[in-house]
């Protein structure tokens, strides 16, 4: 059975490494109609987007959190208050009914969530294996009895990226779903009525994967969705404000010679001066 969710075209542009499991997200929302969502690591938004324009396309009822500091790691790099300006813009431009974002750690966050409340969880930030073990530990607890967790990166095995090794660890005594182009993504699946609907992705998955592919494709033709024109505008706006920095402290510096140079103590050692400017030329 084809999903309705495969006519959904994103409108939310970003770059972003899991573009390709961004039909994952919209099959799920559109055939889980999940409740509470929640996102561990958002970054620029790709992934937390898919699940919002999803819920409004298919899933009116659905609510997405998404968690992050917003200052970056060792993995997904470091970067300023503008990328959580633009997804908070962008939110509340088309999601605010919807959405709220966290600007938290992931373990801070914990608390605003009662045990057995979230039926989908998206679990993205650091990707060491102590890390995503952590995150995995903490909020297992917040999941419902019949609900899904996703693991991004478990196709990774360089830069100390770990999340490879725990989902080898979790599938083993679990219902899985995996897919491993785009990095890999995990799907673990909990309760007896999950595991029905979930049945479904198994046949639905080489369509996701070639819609994925696609968008990824077509994302990074675009300004907005190229990691090195995101890289350019940051570093044009660090030459900026540098360019602002050394403007100011020229000023500062002219502003010194001219007191200096209006001082009476440079005014009565002119003489001085010129004595030794002469004795130079001897």
């Amino acid at each position: 059975m084809t999903s309705q969710s495969l006519t959904l075209i994103p409108d939310w542009i970003a770059p972003s490494s899991w573009w390709q499991h961004v039909p994952i997200a919209h099959w799920l929302t559109c055939e889980l109609k999940p409740e509470i969502v929640v996102e561990l690591g958002t970054h620029y938004g790709v992934s937390f987007f898919g699940f919002c324009e999803a819920a409004e396309a298919f899933s009116t009822n659905t609510f997405v959190y998404a968690i992050d500091t917003w200052e970056g790691d060792a993995h997904a790099g470091e970067y300023n208050a503008d990328v959580f300006d633009k997804v908070q813009q962008e939110a509340n431009r088309r999601h605010k009914s919807r959405t709220r974002l966290i600007r938290s750690t992931f373990d801070e966050a914990a608390k605003y969530f009662d045990d057995q409340s979230i039926d989908l969880l998206h679990i993205d930030g650091l990707h060491t294996y102590e890390a995503v073990k952590h995150d995995y530990e903490t909020w297992t607890p917040k999941m419902k009895d019949n609900s899904v967790i996703l693991f991004h990166d478990i196709n990774v095995r360089e830069r100390e990226f770990g999340v490879w090794k725990l989902w080898n660890e979790i599938k083993k005594a679990n219902n899985t779903y995996e897919t491993g182009n785009g990095h890999g993504l995990g799907m673990l699946v909990q309760g007896e009525m999950m595991n029905s609907k979930m049945g479904k992705i198994a046949e639905a998955l080489p369509n996701l994967i070639s819609k994925g592919i696609l968008l990824e494709m077509l994302a990074e033709r675009t300004d907005e969705g190229r990691f090195d024109t995101q890289n350019i505008q940051r570093n044009r706006a660090e030459i900026t404000n540098e360019n602002e920095s050394l403007k100011e402290k020229l000023m500062q510096a002219e502003k010194r010679i001219n007191e200096i140079e209006n001082s009476k103590i440079w005014k009565y050692s002119k003489p001085l001066r010129r004595l030794m400017d002469a004795a130079k030329k001897l």
